[in-house]
């Protein structure tokens, strides 16, 4: 990365991260910021409690204003309400940092629009902005239940006829972030699946050239070696 790239780039994260000016990204951010702006997506993250692992949200974002060749939608999902309740605190906080920077929404692409951001969990309504343009970024917070269900077609609470669309659009072109992926171990070897499986997706080779990549990435806090791919520590 480019020295003035790494400064506008130290910029954008700090604001997004909602930091004082006296105060930086952790070196595992900026790490993790660099190689996502350079294509190197990794398949899990592997750190400590406490080290703010919601960043990803932001590191996604500000990754994507940069040019980064990542999908455009980002499913962060993880099996406790109060956690995704507070991680739909982190992606609003990151809807106001684009409102307020016209640069980063003019990177990417919604000037004229605010950054999409759904929570799919019980008791919760879909707002379904994320489902309105899926050319636009958007952030989705949700449970296992609620993404997993609509990843298999069966969307709950969700009619027959919109299932595919829902399908559709987290299935393809999607960076599933999975959170405390320890604890569902089941859910994460599907994700993996749908990821790598070529007979998931379009059998015709010129058509899945066409089909944006559903990605996955799996953030754990107990030091797994078992883990399929490369994990970031």
């Amino acid at each position: 990365m480019s020295e003035a790239r790494g400064e506008l780039a130290t910029k954008w994260l700090s604001q997004a991260l909602g930091l004082k000016e006296d105060a930086s990204p952790f070196p595992w951010q900026m790490a993790l910021l660099d190689d996502l702006t350079d294509g190197r997506l990794w398949t899990a993250l592997d750190l400590p409690t406490g080290l703010g692992k919601t960043s990803v949200l932001a590191i996604w974002l500000v990754a994507r204003a940069l040019g980064a060749p990542l999908p455009r939608r980002i499913a962060y999902i993880v099996d406790r309400r109060a956690v995704v309740d507070q991680a739909t605190d982190v992606a609003m906080s990151l809807r106001a940092f684009v409102e307020q920077t016209p640069d980063v929404a003019a990177r990417l692409g919604i000037s004229n629009r605010l950054l999409s951001v759904s929570t799919l969990r019980g008791q919760f309504v879909d707002n379904r902005e994320w489902l309105d343009d899926p050319a636009a970024p958007a952030i989705v917070v949700g449970t296992v239940d609620m993404i997993g269900s609509r990843l298999l077609f069966e969307g709950y609470g969700v009619s027959r006829k919109m299932r595919p669309y829902h399908a559709g659009l987290l299935g393809s072109d999607t960076l599933a972030v999975l959170d405390e992926a320890h604890l569902v171990l089941p859910f994460e070897r599907m994700l993996e699946d749908i990821a790598s499986k070529t007979e998931l997706g379009p059998q015709d080779e010129a058509l899945r050239k066409l089909v944006p990549p559903f990605k996955t990435l799996s953030l754990s806090a107990t030091g797994r070696r078992g883990h399929k791919g490369k994990a970031f520590g």
